[in-house]
């Protein structure tokens, strides 16, 4: 039996708002388009997958912890919050629904496979 829709993980304003920082804090080694390098993993597909099954605090955890590699621990709670958002646009994850207010992730949220690509 295949589970159920994943719904609102992320506020739309939040991957935003993300997308910007990302380019900022995370692109230099990441890759513009999350694609990673030879080096640093790409941030799409299989990055994502391997979180799978997990809480998605667990993902915010480590980029909050790990991340930027230059200045790791360095991210604000809220701007950790943006960039995971924007990952999760990325690779298809739904937004939360119009109208919701802008909060943390929803870390207690299980992160299923990644959705097909459209």
């Amino acid at each position: 039996m295949a589970a159920p829709p994943v719904r609102g993980l992320y506020v739309a304003e939040q991957a935003t708002a993300g997308a910007q920082l990302y380019a900022i804090r995370c692109a230099m080694c990441h890759g513009a388009r999350l694609e990673g390098t030879y080096e640093v993993p790409g941030l799409t597909g299989k990055f994502v997958a391997n979180w799978g099954g997990r809480p998605l605090g667990d993902l915010s955890a480590y980029v909050g912890r790990a991340m930027p590699q230059f200045a790791p621990g360095t991210l604000s709670a809220e701007d950790n919050a943006k960039i995971v958002a924007f990952i999760l646009q990325r690779n298809g994850y739904p937004a939360a629904p119009a109208g919701t207010p802008p909060g943390g992730l929803r870390g207690d949220a299980v992160l299923p496979a990644p959705p097909p690509p459209r």
